[in-house]
């Protein structure tokens, strides 16, 4: 059984994974994206990434639900077969329902886990508009 990575593909560019970030969607066999809609994903495909994308998930399933639950069955599965890298659009631990399901079936199966931290929206947002959100 392999360990979980769940980690954030940024707001847009780039330049806003951390290193660690991209070391490991470079180096991990099994990398799941939530979405392959997302402006980064163009410079993982110049640089080799190999990944899947739950794309599919949203065209089959009835609702948002649905596609949650398909997503942590696809991810945990995969975890069966050794480690995974699994991105989200911004950070992971902003307002991603899958974070949380994943974590919760994580601990259920006993699957180790690991969230990394990036950059959100939020930070681009604040920057952009030059707020500080004491």
């Amino acid at each position: 059984m392999g360990t979980i990575t769940i980690v954030g593909l940024g707001p847009g560019a780039v330049g806003h994974l951390s290193l660690e970030t991209m070391g490991l969607l470079q180096n991990c066999a099994q990398v799941i994206l939530r979405t392959a809609v997302h402006p980064t994903v163009a410079e993982l495909e110049k640089q080799n990434v190999k990944f899947t994308s739950c794309d599919d998930l949203y065209e089959k399933a009835a609702s948002f639900e649905e596609v949650y639950d398909s997503v942590v069955e696809r991810v945990l599965a995969a975890a069966q077969n050794g480690d995974v890298v699994y991105a989200v659009p911004g950070s992971p631990l902003v307002a991603e329902k899958t974070v949380g399901l994943i974590r919760s079936g994580a601990r259920e199966q006993q699957v180790s886990l690991r969230v990394l931290p990036g950059m959100s929206f939020f930070e681009l947002l604040c920057n952009r508009l030059g707020v500080d959100p004491q």
